[in-house]
């Protein structure tokens, strides 16, 4: 589909510990199509589960933005970022399936539909 459903852009994100800064994100730009559906993949360590927390704001992003349908996610406050999230799916790295669903079942579980 040519529609934009999810749409960043500049994403950057660095964590900073004592002995040094690691730059995570770094410039990143993703669109994503209504109704397409991805999966991020990658080496352990490469952002993948960054870009996600991002992305639903679960980790703040330094810079960027951040817009799902017609909400601009990384300008929300707290309570309607709360409200968005209830409609935003997503399955974490370290996740569990229903041994008696098929993938497309086991997908579609989450909500992907802003309203």
């Amino acid at each position: 589909m040519d529609e934009k459903f999810i749409e960043v852009k500049q994403l950057y994100k660095t964590f900073h510990t004592k002995k040094q800064n690691i730059e995570v994100l770094r410039g990143i730009d993703l669109s994503v199509g209504k109704g397409d559906i991805y999966g991020i993949v990658g080496f352990s360590g490469a952002g993948k589960s960054t870009l996600v927390r991002c992305i639903n704001r679960l980790e703040e992003p330094d810079s960027g933005s951040v817009r799902i349908g017609d909400k601009e996610i990384t300008s929300l406050g707290k309570a309607e970022l709360n409200r968005q999230r209830r409609k935003i799916g997503m399955i974490f790295q370290q996740f569990n399936l229903f041994a008696h669903l098929s993938v497309r079942e086991n997908i579609t579980l989450a909500p992907v539909k802003l309203g």
